[in-house]
């Protein structure tokens, strides 16, 4: 069974995701859909992809027989509306990450996929990565006890200067699902909660602007004999890793755990020593790979372990976003 894939939007995760799909055995794309305003971006796409149809209106997208999955690659905020009438027509979706702005959002998209007996996946380029397997069966178990967990993805976005003079951009829009829990530090949670699980108690420390966006935050995550911090950051640059800390050892990933380009492992008594990892075509290919096999199998037992994580994500996510007196800065200029 070929996936035939209808792309919703036209932004710079589409333009990155095209090349790989089209790529991939076992997915066509049938169609793009844009606004008005994007219609040009949108013919050249289909023109240098050989993508048939290109259109502005979504219930022909969604009328369309030929389109059994529909990527939804649109601002955070409108992830929900556009999923729900997806499923409802009868079309599997692929959700670019955070999947929804609430938990709530998620769970009733996760209700109608089920329901119907469709597909519903958040692309988390993370959870698919050949070298976050080995990391989860292999190398984990031998740094024993896990004591301390740390990530940092740091990145100054491009759109902070605009910020800065008070053009606030979909990225630093609260309303829009911008900020950095929601955009950068949503993958160290992913990261984190794969391999632990929901935590005890969970805080979330933010520099806010004047909007009250979270510009950069650090989610203090608390287990058993364990405590995770997970820093996101897009006002400042700083090198990214990730940590694992055990009694027998420990295990460095040098850049974001979102991609896993290299990891180091040392345990107690023995040189540290670099992991030859797994390799990867493009950091998306094992993601759509999966998507792609997972509909051709039918397997729903898989696509809802995948759900079921995010859900929890979602959880998570909803808990630390809750509003705590924020204090703002005085104004766009600090």
């Amino acid at each position: 069974m070929c996936m035939n894939v209808a792309i919703i939007g036209t932004g710079k995760i589409v333009h990155e995701a095209l090349p790989v799909m089209a790529a991939t055995d076992g997915i066509m794309v049938r169609s793009i859909w844009c606004r008005e305003h994007s219609l040009a971006k949108a013919q050249a796409l289909a023109e240098r992809f050989g993508i048939p149809v290109v259109t502005t209106d979504y219930a022909a997208v969604l009328a369309d027989a030929q389109v059994d999955t529909v990527y939804v690659a649109l601002v955070n905020s409108v992830h929900y509306a556009y999923a729900l009438q997806a499923l409802q027509a009868g079309k599997n979706v692929i959700l670019e990450k955070p999947a929804c702005m609430r938990h709530r959002e998620l769970a009733r998209l996760a209700e109608e996929a089920r329901s119907r007996g469709l597909m519903l996946f958040e692309a988390v380029t993370l959870l698919h990565l050949p070298a976050f397997h080995l990391l989860q069966t292999e190398l984990l178990p031998q740094l024993g006890t896990l004591r301390h967990v740390e990530c940092n993805y740091s990145q100054r976005s491009s759109r902070f200067d605009a910020y800065l003079r008070g053009e606030v951009l979909p990225a630093f829009d609260p309303v829009a699902g911008g900020g950095a829990m929601m955009d950068i530090n949503i993958y160290n949670l992913h990261f984190t909660l794969a391999l632990l699980g929901l935590p005890l108690a969970a805080h979330y420390f933010a520099r806010r602007g004047f909007n009250g966006v979270d510009l950069s935050g650090s989610a203090v995550l608390e287990y058993v004999g364990l405590t995770a911090l997970c820093t996101g950051a897009k006002d400042t640059d700083a090198p990214s890793f990730g940590l694992l800390q055990g009694d027998d050892g420990w295990l460095r990933i040098d850049g974001p755990v979102s991609t896993i380009s290299s990891m180091t492992l040392s345990l107690r008594g023995q040189p540290s020593r670099q992991i030859p990892l797994p390799p990867v075509v493009h950091r998306l290919a094992p993601e759509f790979e999966a998507f792609a096999d997972l509909l051709r199998r039918e397997d729903f037992m898989a696509m809802n372990r995948l759900l079921d994580h995010s859900l929890t994500v979602m959880q998570l996510m909803d808990e630390l976003s809750t509003p705590k007196s924020p204090r703002p800065v005085a104004c766009p200029h600090q």
